[in-house]
């Protein structure tokens, strides 16, 4: 593959909202010709075999390894027919299967590893009902484990809007997303960009004495307040101001780039869900182990509340290598 090219490894299943957030998500990137895709399904051996198989394991992986390979071809193949329609190049399109899959997030992983692939693309639901409840799905997984690349979890009720919103907290972190969105999304026509960041509350300490402030405290309590509110909203405009001329440099229309500064009403991430709500976004940009620095991708960061309770928009969390 050629150096600029972007490259997505796109892990399928063969469900029919798969087959639709692919065609979503194609048309986010096709006004991007250089993309190339690598269209990944992983067969799990477990699904192919009944109960009366196992008695005679030799027989049983034979045949069940011919209908995994149909079953593959069939669902990458549909996959490649959207794109295609889409108008990406075949030569740009390669179709991969993994059979005997022990462990289908592992396995996505370990396929970009082998590729050298950053950006990983998986469906927001898989086959199994059980997976509407995203702890322990595949896209999870994949979120979790997969520290390094970039991954995007497609949704098929994604609106065809083209406005991005890139969710910052601190300095770092919005250079780094900046510069992802500017080499990857800035380059296709008609998007729309939206920087958002949540002021946190004042901290306790600028506030919360122990005891009864008199009147001369008050006042020099809540001259101390403003001075604190004033330079965090000098930092936040400093590294907006930066992200907007990053963006401009790629040829972005000052007009399509949109900077937000809101205080945080019910907590960061409940703030950024019902922002995305209300804001008609067809992506969302986020870091990784976002909202909160240094903490890990756990049950409880705000970037996992997102990823659970997002819908409709195509969430973008950002390695950090990227």
């Amino acid at each position: 593959m050629a150096h600029d090219q972007k490259c997505f490894l796109l892990a399928v299943d063969g469900s029919e909202r798969c087959l639709m957030a692919v065609k979503r998500f194609g048309q986010f990137f096709k006004d991007r010709p250089d993309c190339h895709w690598t269209i990944l399904h992983c067969v799990q051996q477990h699904l192919m075999l009944y109960p009366g198989e196992l008695w005679d394991a030799d027989t049983s992986l034979r045949v069940a390894r011919s209908t995994q390979e149909k079953i593959c071809q069939s669902i990458t193949g549909r996959c490649r027919e959207a794109l295609v329609e889409l108008g990406f190049e075949t030569g740009r399109i390669e179709t991969l299967c993994r059979l005997d899959s022990l462990d289908p997030g592992q396995e996505i992983i370990k396929v970009a590893g082998e590729k050298k692939i950053s950006c990983i693309a998986v469906g927001r639901r898989g086959l199994s009902p059980a997976e509407n409840i995203l702890i322990g799905s595949v896209s999870t997984r994949v979120v979790q484990y997969e520290e390094y690349r970039t991954v995007w979890i497609m949704d098929p009720d994604a609106p065809p809007t083209g406005n991005v919103l890139i969710a910052v907290e601190f300095h770092p972190e919005c250079r780094a997303l900046t510069y992802y969105v500017s080499e990857w999304i800035g380059p296709i026509p008609g998007k729309r960009y939206t920087f958002l960041h949540i002021l946190p509350p004042v901290p306790p300490t600028l506030w919360d004495d122990g005891h009864i402030l008199d009147e001369t405290e008050r006042a020099a309590r809540q001259a101390w307040k403003r001075r604190w509110e004033e330079e965090k909203r000098r930092q936040v405009d400093q590294f907006m101001d930066e992200a907007r001329e990053v963006l401009r440099s790629q040829g972005i229309s000052n007009e399509a780039i949109q900077c937000r500064v809101v205080p945080m009403q019910k907590g960061v991430a409940r703030d950024l869900l019902s922002h995305i709500e209300s804001g008609q976004y067809e992506t969302v940009v986020m870091g990784k182990r976002s909202l909160r620095e240094k903490k890990p991708f756990l049950v409880g960061s705000h970037a996992n509340k997102v990823l659970q309770h997002a819908r409709k928009v195509h969430l973008c969390l950002v390695g950090r290598a990227c």
